[in-house]
């Protein structure tokens, strides 16, 4: 199983971080860190006067509120998929009656 997992290093922000996980994840874990990276970048550009603690807090939100959007939307799929059901079924019934 050790053959599963995997050692990375992730830079942000100037720091260098190992990290072993799984093999299969590694893709993940590179963009996550593009990501941070990316956002870091951006909030560092508009905020240049704030101190580095501030900006990852902001990236940490920012992407906090990414995930939020995300769950509420998986949340909110199977229900629209309910209702598109029963207004397709709805529908049937009434071209049913109208013969």
């Amino acid at each position: 199983m050790k053959d599963d997992n995997l050692t990375i290093n992730v830079q942000i922000s100037g720091f260098r971080m190992p990290l072993s996980i799984a093999r299969k994840d590694e893709e993940l874990y590179r963009r996550a860190e593009k990501m941070v990276v990316t956002y870091i970048a951006k909030y560092q550009r508009l905020y240049s006067q704030r101190p580095t603690e501030e900006i990852l807090i902001m990236v940490a939100f920012q992407i906090a509120v990414i995930v939020s959007k995300q769950e509420f939307n998986e949340d909110t799929v199977p229900m629209a998929e309910k209702i598109q059901s029963l207004d397709d079924e709805l529908k049937a019934l009434f071209t049913k009656e109208q013969y």
